[in-house]
């Protein structure tokens, strides 16, 4: 005759020490998903990392992309860095509220003025260039050193020269009250 009961059924077949196991399999759903992310992992690995030559390996991404960048020309024409830039109220309108926006105001006050951080923006002495080219350079790449984060990754091109359109039309020359003192050197 046999001796299992109904609560010897719920344990492992193994003792330990006087400590049984519960037999409780994990449901259905819970395999079918574990084998499921095996596969699909497996087929991952192998579309992007498996065989060689297959072409979307990260060497292989790497060099078409550096292809491309050589072979597509460049947007930017040196000598149009020196060009005077050409701006509307309109755009000068759209700089003052991303002045706004991308929090500027923060370090070159509100009206331009400068503060402890940021220059002043409002005379005709300038720390990093003269030019809208260089201005630009300043809104895209920063003054880490200095606390100007880079905008590049912020504000498209089109916004940043909106923004220099906004401070070489509006703010120089309008001569805030409590302007920062003058640094760097003098634009003419």
């Amino acid at each position: 005759m046999n001796n299992i009961t109904q609560d010897d059924k719920l344990f492992a077949d193994h003792n330990y020490d006087g400590i049984r196991e519960l037999n409780n399999p994990s449901p259905y759903w819970v395999l079918l998903l574990f084998l499921g992310t095996i596969g699909f992992s497996l087929f991952y690995a192998v579309h992007y990392f498996g065989y060689p030559n297959n072409g979307r390996d990260q060497v292989s991404e790497y060099n078409k992309q550096m292809a491309m960048a050589v072979n597509q020309p460049s947007n930017q024409n040196p000598s149009d860095m020196n060009a005077a830039f050409v701006f509307t109220k309109e755009q000068m309108a759209e700089g003052a509220k991303i002045f706004l926006e991308k929090g500027c105001i923060a370090c070159h006050g509100t009206k331009g003025e400068g503060n402890a951080i940021g220059p002043n923006m409002t005379d005709k002495f300038w720390v990093h260039g003269c030019k809208p080219a260089e201005l630009l350079k300043v809104i895209t790449d920063g003054i880490p050193e200095k606390g100007m984060a880079p905008y590049k990754a912020m504000m498209t091109e089109a916004q940043m020269k909106s923004v220099i359109a906004y401070i070489l039309g509006t703010l120089v020359g309008s001569n805030p009250p409590n302007a920062k003192a003058p640094q760097g050197v003098e634009c003419k």
